[in-house]
């Protein structure tokens, strides 16, 4: 199965004015959050700032605003809410690493490192369909947000019996994956840890050795049960802050009978 590496890195996607213009109102979103005191700038300075209108920024806090991330009081400074900005980055919204760094004010890039078929490691088989065969796909991406390194992911992806089609590294891997196995995922199994980064990590990460990172495994399985691709990601420490949304029990489920 060949598989086509670019060189380099590769934008994703490229940016309308008013996207460029909500990217750029996010980064000083993200700024007021980092350095607690969670006050925007005016509309004017940010339109200074990024080149544009005063309008088209008033454009981009209606925006912001209609998502919660930002409160707007007439003849006052437009407020951040921290706990909105953070559910830019939730576990359960499906969206490829770039539109998570995009959403964080970031332009995002990612780097190709290798994309091959190998042999299914024995330490994987187990946790994989056991309808794969003993090959797999192999893709390892570094993701930039701007110019810092901000996540490593190794994704295995193992190859049912058969042709396969050629899939595109760059491609979300739950795509590829259906693309694959012609079954798109219905859900995800996360483990989430730390690591200290050993050399490797923390040479492409662009971090010191023994250096905390954030630490995810996800095992992504279809409808059916298969379980269709294995993802190891080490996440820059401080660059992006991840949540989940939780429900609580409903207090009448107590309730026998109910």
């Amino acid at each position: 199965m060949e598989i086509t590496v670019p060189e380099g890195r590769i934008v994703t996607g490229s940016l309308t004015e008013d996207e460029r213009i909500l990217s750029g109102v996010l980064r000083h979103v993200r700024e007021a959050a980092r350095d607690s005191n969670f006050l925007l700038p005016g509309e004017l300075k940010l339109a200074e700032w990024l080149g544009c209108s005063r309008p088209q920024v008033r454009v981009a806090l209606a925006q912001l605003e209609r998502q919660g991330i930002v409160i707007r009081s007439q003849g006052a400074a437009t407020v951040v809410d921290p706990v909105a900005l953070r559910l830019s980055a939730r576990f359960e919204a499906s969206v490829s690493y770039g539109e998570v760094l995009a959403r964080m004010g970031y332009t995002p890039s990612v780097e190709i490192l290798t994309a091959e078929t190998i042999e299914l490691p024995a330490a994987l088989a187990p946790l994989l369909s056991p309808l794969s065969t003993n090959r797999a796909v192999k893709i390892v991406l570094r993701w930039y947000a701007d110019e810092q390194a901000a996540m490593v992911a190794e994704y295995t992806i193992p190859l049912p019996a058969g042709e396969h089609d050629t899939i595109n590294p760059t491609d979300p891997v739950y795509e590829s994956a259906k693309k694959l196995w012609g079954e798109g995922i219905a859900w995800e199994i996360v483990t989430a840890g730390v690591a200290l980064l050993d050399d490797k990590y923390a040479d492409l990460l662009q971090l010191e050795k023994g250096t905390e990172a954030k630490m995810w495994e996800t095992i992504g399985v279809t409808l059916s049960g298969e379980r269709i691709f294995y993802a190891l990601e080490h996440h820059h420490p401080t660059l992006v802050m991840y949540s989940f949304v939780r429900t609580m029990r409903a207090p009448w489920s107590a309730i026998p009978g109910h």
